[in-house]
């Protein structure tokens, strides 16, 4: 017996899911600067085919957090038309992100954490931030609602995103603002226990970077407003900006299997 054959037109393309990182907008700024440069990174986001099931933005929304700024943010992601799920950054403030972006009303200064469904795909976002300090935290009650969390849909192909990197990146400036040794240890043993998580993804060091974590791929997404210079010594060196391109990841869930793309966005030209 022959099998049915799909109709013609029939879209057979798999669910996305854009990631964007380190937006960094300030309030009343445009040109060049961080606006200009996400305006640019937004309209490659419009011109993707499929269109993307909805958008993760991974942390520092904002350079300085105001309410402008985040009205800002929200008015410049407008133009997706999707979705759009966001966990601070060490830049943001957790009640103004939530005001904007979601996922529901809470008790002033709460984690921002949520768990939402982009097609076949769940999507988590954890608050690795810590009010008051850059360096990132989970402790004992956020690793609980993960851990809570992900026992909900034990197979439900899974995305987790933090802001800070459970990992070291050999950067001496960003592994003085990473996440708590305790936390990275904990985070990693749970993680061992919940299988369906496939990937974790991270914001937070401003270039890309990719190596593995509780057996697990785990992507550091580039920003849309700036680029690190690589550099490994190990010294007490500064942030310090490149040319190299800006850019943006895609995730899409193929045959069972997360895919992960990183796509790069180049700097305008000086002059």
């Amino acid at each position: 017996m022959t099998a049915p054959q799909p109709h013609p037109t029939e879209d057979r393309s798999p669910a996305t899911l854009v990631q964007l990182s380190d937006l960094h907008l300030r309030a009343g700024e445009d040109g060049d600067g961080p606006a200009g440069r996400l305006e640019r990174v937004v309209r490659r986001v419009v011109a993707l085919q499929p269109r993307p099931r909805a958008v993760l933005i991974s942390g520092d929304l904002t350079d300085v957090p105001s309410s402008a700024a985040y009205d800002r943010a929200r008015d410049m992601l407008a133009p997706l038309g999707v979705p759009v799920h966001a966990i601070p950054g060490n830049h943001d403030d957790r009640d103004l992100l939530r005001a904007r972006f979601g996922p529901e009303p809470a008790p002033a200064g709460a984690p921002v954490n949520f768990a939402v469904k982009c097609g076949p795909l769940r999507l988590i976002g954890c608050d690795s931030t810590r009010p008051g300090d850059d360096g990132g935290a989970l402790g004992a009650e956020q690793l609980s609602w993960l851990d809570q969390t992900l026992d909900e849909e034990p197979e439900t192909p899974t995305l987790l995103a933090l802001h800070h990197p459970p990992v070291l990146t050999g950067v001496s400036v960003m592994d003085a603002i990473a996440l708590a040794a305790e936390d990275r240890a904990a985070l990693e043993a749970l993680l061992r226990r919940h299988r369906q998580v496939q990937s974790i993804t991270c914001g937070h060091v401003h270039t890309t970077m990719m190596t593995a974590f509780a057996g697990r791929p785990l992507l550091i997404c580039p920003s849309t407003n700036s680029t690190m210079r690589l550099d490994l010594r190990a010294e007490d060196l500064p942030f310090t900006v490149s040319q190299q391109p800006l850019g943006f990841a895609v995730h899409a869930l193929l045959d069972g299997r997360l895919v992960s793309f990183v796509q790069a966005v180049e700097q305008a030209s000086a002059g």
